[in-house]
């Protein structure tokens, strides 16, 4: 019935350079689409029920075998969580396709863009301050300069190229792991059949001569 729903979801992950990407999120797009297209979108948990049961997907929970949240939510303000959601920031479960590797290139990639949007939501934070809140602006400016000073040292040491060069290293140790295959002996298609014994005929004895008569 959700086929359609499961085979947009599939679309949406293939293309998010996020590769592990917040259900929520997935489920809005997926929504937007079936709107569009005319076609029924579950709600959030049924969606959320349907992704971990395929087999396409990597299913991340948010939350332990006890329902306990690995980690605490942005915000418990629905108000706040919207407006969190439009800056890029979900909380919830996660949810990657399986036929995607997760290399250090890609992981290093995910790890710039979030601080990178970090960044921009406190310059928009700042942009939207209140006037004459002198410690909201002390505040703002100590946690955007904290957080411009982590943005620079992550896009160094997740730089493209260093991460290029650890994925190298890690492809050629794998391949060092791997134990080298010997070669199986040559199957004979025949097997040798064993020399026939020539077997020696027996001459048959000769008859004796007939003695020779004396001569008198």
């Amino acid at each position: 019935m959700y086929e359609r729903c499961l085979n947009e979801a599939e679309r949406i992950l293939a293309s998010d350079k996020d590769v592990i990407v917040p259900v929520k999120k997935i489920w809005q797009e997926v929504e937007k689409q079936g709107k569009a297209q005319g076609y029924e979108t579950p709600p959030l948990a049924d969606f959320t029920a349907l992704l971990e049961g395929d087999k396409r997907f990597d299913f991340i929970p948010s939350h332990d075998e006890n329902g306990e949240p690995f980690e605490e939510g942005f915000t418990d303000d629905a108000g706040e969580e919207a407006e969190l959601e439009t800056l890029g920031f979900y909380s919830g479960d996660r949810v990657k396709l399986r036929t995607v590797e997760l290399t250090p290139e890609i992981i290093g990639g995910m790890i710039r863009r979030k601080v990178d949007m970090t960044v921009d939501a406190l310059a928009e934070a700042w942009e939207r301050r209140p006037d004459g809140d002198q410690d909201t602006e002390d505040q703002l400016l100590d946690i955007l300069a904290r957080t411009q000073k982590l943005q620079r040292e992550v896009r160094k040491t997740f730089s493209d190229e260093k991460m290029k060069a650890l994925g190298l290293v890690l492809r050629d140790g794998r391949k060092k792991e791997r134990p080298t295959t010997r070669k199986k002996p040559a199957t004979r298609s025949k097997r040798a059949q064993p020399t026939a014994k020539k077997h020696r005929v027996k001459k048959s004895p000769r008859a004796p001569r007939a003695k020779r008569g004396r001569r008198k």
